[in-house]
C-alpha cells in the first residue's frame, strides 16, 4: 500500500560519518515500497516541532530521522497539532532509547518495520511549565521527564564527551563529571496525595525502563503502555554514595534504597525554590514549575517491538 510519507531529517543527530549514505538509502527503500516522500530538514532546535505540528495532518506517516531528541520534537508536534499520524525512527542518533525499546534500532530493523507497517499505541509525557511567571509552550516526551541531577549529567554530557567516549559510555562520563558539580535546589514534589520536599538528588517521572543509551534502568518495571508513570524520588546523597551506587543505577536495584521512593503514579508536580532545568528525553527544554501527566495511548508507532501492559495486554492498532 502506498503511504504519503513526511520525512523529518535532524543533519546535527550523530551516527558516524555515514549518516548521508544510511539517510539516502532509507529514502529510496521507501520510494521503492511505493510511498510518496517528502523531506523536510531541521534548521535547529525545535523546528521538527513547528514542521510536523504544521504539516503532518497531510500525510499518513511520519518519520524521525535522528536520535531520541528528534523523536521528542516529532511526537510534540503530533501532540499540539491534534494528529493521529503515525510515526516511524529512522534511529540516527547518540542514545536511540525509543527507537530500541520498540525494537528499530538498525537501519534492516528500520526496513522491516516499514514493510509490515503495525504500529503500537504508546503513552506520552506530557509536560507543562512555567518560567518567571509565564507559562512554557507544552513539550511531550515518550521515555522520562525529570529535574534535578538529571539536568547536569546532560550538561556535563557535551558533544566532545560524546565523541570521545561513544553512545554506550558518554552518559556514565557524564555522570562522573556531574557529581562534583551539581547543587541541588530545594523542591517540592506532588503526585496525587502524596507530598515530598527536600534538597532532592532527582524527582522523575518515567515512561519506559532504560535511558542513557540502554546504560541506565531507571525505571525497572515502566510499561509504555499502561496508562500509568514510574515516579522516582531521590533524596539528596553524598557524591561519593551516589558513586557508590551507580552500579546500582544501571542494573535498577538503586530503587531499594531507603531514600529512594518509587511508586506509579498519573502526574507529578514540581516546585523549586529557584527554576530548575527539566530534562525530557534527554533534552534541557522546560524549567520548573512543572506538572508531568501521562497522555494514555496517544501515539501510534511504526514498530517491531511489543508495548506489553502489566496484566499482559498487548495494545495495537
Amino acid at each position: 500500500m502506498s503511504h504519503r510519507v513526511l520525512l523529518i531529517r535532524n543533519p546535527a543527530s550523530r551516527a558516524g560519518l555515514n549518516q548521508e549514505l544510511l539517510f539516502q538509502e532509507a529514502v529510496s527503500f521507501l520510494a521503492e515500497l511505493g510511498h510518496q516522500v517528502s523531506v523536510e530538514v531541521t534548521a535547529g532546535r525545535g523546528s521538527a516541532i513547528d514542521l510536523v505540528q504544521g504539516r503532518a495532518g497531510d500525510f499518513d506517516r511520519v518519520i524521525a530521522a535522528g536520535g531520541d531528541g528528534t523523536v521528542r520534537e516529532v511526537v510534540t508536534g503530533l501532540v499540539r497539532g491534534g494528529h493521529q499520524t503515525a510515526l516511524g525512527i529512522l534511529p540516527l542518533g547518540t542514545g536511540n532509547d525509543v527507537a530500541r525499546l520498540m525494537g528499530v534500532n538498525s537501519t534492516e530493523a528500520f526496513r522491516e518495520a516499514m514493510r509490515r507497517g503495525q504500529c503500537r499505541l504508546l503513552d506520552a509525557i506530557q509536560v507543562e511549565s512555567m518560567a518567571g511567571g509565564s507559562r512554557e509552550a507544552v513539550q511531550v516526551g515518550l521515555l522520562f521527564a525529570a529535574v534535578g541531577f538529571s539536568g547536569e549529567l546532560l550538561r556535563q554530557t557535551t558533544p566532545r564527551v560524546v565523541r570521545w567516549f561513544g553512545p554506550k559510555l558518554c552518559y556514565s562520563v557524564g555522570f562522573l563529571r556531574a557529581l562534583p558539580v551539581y547543587r541541588p535546589a530545594k523542591v517540592t514534589v506532588t503526585c496525587g496525595d502524596r507530598r515530598e520536599s527536600g534538597r532532592l538528588l532527582l524527582a522523575c517521572a518515567a515512561n519506559a525502563p532504560h535511558a542513557g543509551g540502554g546504560v541506565m534502568k531507571l525505571a525497572p518495571g515502566a510499561s509504555m503502555s499502561d496508562g500509568l508513570l514510574n515516579m522516582s524520588i531521590i533524596q539528596q546523597i553524598s557524591p561519593l554514595s551516589a558513586l557508590r551506587h551507580f552500579p546500582n543505577l544501571v542494573r535498577g536495584t538503586h530503587v531499594h534504597h531507603p531514600r529512594v521512593s518509587y511508586f506509579e503514579g498519573r502526574t507529578m508536580k514540581v516546585e523549586s525554590d529557584r527554576p530548575v532545568p527539566v530534562a525530557i528525553d534527554g533534552d534541557l527544554v522546560a524549567s520548573t514549575t512543572a506538572s508531568f501527566s501521562v497522555l494514555p495511548g496517544r501515539i501510534r508507532m511504526i514498530a517491531l517491538g511489543v508495548a506489553i501492559a502489566p496484566n499482559g495486554e498487548q495494545r495495537s492498532v
